[in-house]
């Protein structure tokens, strides 16, 4: 099958050419005063958890490893991974063949820009909304990974060069699905549910996987402009794989404070999504973050999302709800959820299925 067709639209101007030919950030992509970061890429907190999986088939441990991601899911709704048994090998060839597209020719990357008005997936500068009256400071792509119904359509539309981009894209897939199948083990059994629950109610092996290359060009006035503006992620969960860049950063719920992430060598950064928040009842959070970018270096995120299938109906777990706890949001299937989690009108987009005279 050849590339998808060109859409110039979702990709009005190329990020990594403004780097390296402009002196200043673009109107289109400059921020108001209020809206502009406040804290450097590097200036890393020591706060936000970092969790090691070591010793996860002990019993022992496991009680403490579930324990700990309780804690970091109320507390923050972020954490971080060591001890997983995602490779070295695959987690470099990975960011390696992904930092040798974006270094490919526009005329090259832009064979497989995504169609506007469909599912964002595709190659993007900027945005993945042709209606957006501001951009990031990044180049992306989205996949579709699973299900493998999903995958076998769309496999042949996922870039030929760098050579062997399919098959590492193919097996970095099965290995962090299986990496994402035991942290919602892990979230579910710190909401004292059964293992697979949050799988489960998600379509199981129907659940759906999407991966997102995020390409952060060194930028000329960072203090001006964001890589990826405040929003939080629509789906269950995410796993994040940075090149050693750092540029993350979340806001503490209700401290309005932003904390930069650590990418400390070999970790996975792991963040709650929509979909959990709901679930939990708001016991658990959804958080919000930003992408900040520099002027010394280019940074590189491999980002991949555990999301429901379309026709999941999602909601607050009814195991979790008594008198004492009754529901805050309203019941929906993921389809209907997705028009809202994609606009991003709002910073939290699960305030949209907030029920009448319910309070966070």
């Amino acid at each position: 099958m050849a590339p998808p067709g060109v859409t110039p639209e979702l990709v009005p101007i190329s990020v990594a050419k403004l780097a390296n030919e402009f002196s200043h950030v673009p109107e289109k992509f400059m921020l108001a005063e209020g809206g502009r970061p406040l804290t450097v890429f590097d200036n890393y907190s020591k706060e936000v958890p970092v969790i090691s999986l070591k010793g996860i088939d002990s019993e022992s441990e496991r009680s403490r490893i579930v324990a700990e991601i309780g804690h970091a899911c109320a507390e923050w709704g972020i954490f971080q991974i060591t001890d997983h048994d995602v490779s070295t090998d695959i987690m470099n060839r990975m960011l390696e063949i992904t930092m040798a597209f974006f270094n490919l020719p526009l005329e090259e990357k832009i064979k497989y820009a995504g169609k506007a008005g469909s599912f964002p997936v595709g190659y993007a500068s900027g945005s993945h909304r042709p209606d957006d009256s501001l951009l990031d400071w990044r180049e992306l792509f989205v996949h579709r990974c699973l299900p493998k119904s999903i995958r076998e359509t769309e496999y042949e539309t996922w870039p030929e060069k760098p050579d062997g981009y399919r098959k590492t894209l193919t097996e970095y897939s099965d290995t962090m699905d299986r990496l994402m199948t035991l942290l919602l083990g892990l979230v579910s059994e710190s909401l004292g549910l059964p293992t697979n629950y949050i799988k489960n109610v998600g379509g199981g092996e129907q659940s759906e996987q999407k991966i997102l290359f995020n390409y952060y060009p060194k930028c000329p006035q960072p203090d001006r402009t964001l890589g990826l503006r405040d929003h939080t992620d629509y789906g269950s969960l995410t796993v994040l794989q940075q090149n050693g860049i750092g540029g993350l950063q979340v806001c503490k719920e209700d401290t309005d404070t932003w904390f930069a992430v650590e990418p400390i060598p070999g970790a996975l950064t792991c963040n709650l999504g929509d979909q959990i928040h709901v679930l939990s009842n708001g016991k658990y959070r959804s958080v919000e973050h930003h992408v900040v970018v520099n002027s010394n270096h280019t940074r590189l995120s491999l980002a991949t999302f555990a999301n429901p299938s379309r026709k999941s109906l999602m909601g607050p777990a009814p195991e979790l709800i008594s008198e004492t706890n009754p529901a805050k949001y309203r019941n929906y299937t993921f389809e209907d959820y997705l028009p809202i989690g994609f606009a991003m009108k709002t910073r939290k987009a699960y305030d949209a299925v907030l029920l009448e005279g319910a309070t966070e």
